[in-house]
């Protein structure tokens, strides 16, 4: 009788505390445990990203250019190694989608981290800011600088043809070089626009800054949003002529659609062509993860 009572307490003990433990237990199978590996697989992704992001960053080194630290153009410019290696990874995945000829152009490269202009190009150099910018924009902001790096660098004249009316800088432009093809289209010289110019003759409001300034916002339109661009010059017959030379002598006659964002104007343009949107997953030609 006693053994039996025992075996009845002890029963119902067993059975007291497996219905009470039963909610924690079946909580950390069903809320715990998933977390926990949440976690660890967001790290683990985390982890991965970064090795990628490294390895693209260092890959940038292997293109032939002379790195310059941010200091050497703002002494106050400061970036951690994981700021620097995202900037490094988005200007070699920029690079290596655009032309080899065009890229291996430029020589000195420059990216810094504090306030001032987001580019500055031309010859074979170029000065990126790399802070307060998105990824896209950071992308778009150097295609445009290597737009200048193809005008005024790729591209030069001889001395033996001449001086022509237009002028960079102090340096003159001579007769025998083909962005004089590009420039005459709307300018008479490094100053003044063409009687008769106007608006929709340029890819945007910026590029009628001067001859440089719309070569390389044409440079960057025609790659990044190629689809508006041709819709466009079916509206105007400069805009059309642009789109040719660029076609033709600049990108061998590769078109390019990677924007399937921006609604199309035909008379009136955007200040800036940098500031649009445009798939970076088509114009990037390396395989990164979508959110490095």
């Amino acid at each position: 009788m006693k053994r039996a009572l025992r075996f009845y307490v002890m029963s119902i003990g067993i059975f007291l505390f497996f219905a009470i433990n039963f909610q924690n237990i079946s909580t950390f199978n069903q809320g715990d445990l998933p977390n926990n590996l949440a976690s660890a697989q967001a790290s683990q992704y985390n982890t991965h990203a970064a090795s990628i992001e490294e390895s693209y960053a260092n890959a940038l080194e292997t293109l032939g250019l002379h790195l310059y630290p941010g200091t050497s153009y703002k002494a106050e410019s400061v970036s951690s190694t994981r700021s620097l290696n995202h900037c490094k990874s988005l200007v070699y995945q920029t690079l290596v989608s655009l032309p080899q000829e065009h890229r291996e152009h430029l020589q000195h490269l420059t990216l810094y981290f504090a306030d001032g202009r987001r580019g500055l190009g031309g010859g074979s150099t170029i000065i990126l800011r790399c802070s307060n910018v998105s990824d896209k924009e950071l992308s778009s902001v150097l295609v445009h600088e290597m737009g200048h790096i193809v005008d005024t660098g790729l591209h030069t004249g001889n001395s033996w043809y001449g001086k022509s009316s237009f002028m960079d800088g102090s340096l003159p432009i001579y007769n025998d070089d083909l962005s004089l093809r590009f420039y005459r289209i709307s300018w008479t010289n490094h100053k003044t626009l063409k009687q008769g110019a106007r608006e929709s003759n340029f890819v945007t409001t910026y590029a009628m800054s001067d001859p440089f300034e719309d070569f390389a916002e044409t440079y960057n339109f025609y790659i990044l949003h190629g689809d508006q661009f041709r819709e466009m010059a079916e509206y105007d017959r400069s805009l059309m002529r642009k789109y040719l030379f660029m076609k033709y002598y600049i990108f061998k006659g590769n078109e390019y659609d990677n924007d399937p964002y921006t609604t199309v104007r035909p008379f009136s343009r955007t200040y800036d062509a940098t500031t649009l949107n445009y798939d970076d997953t088509t114009f990037i030609k390396t395989k990164r993860l979508a959110s490095l």
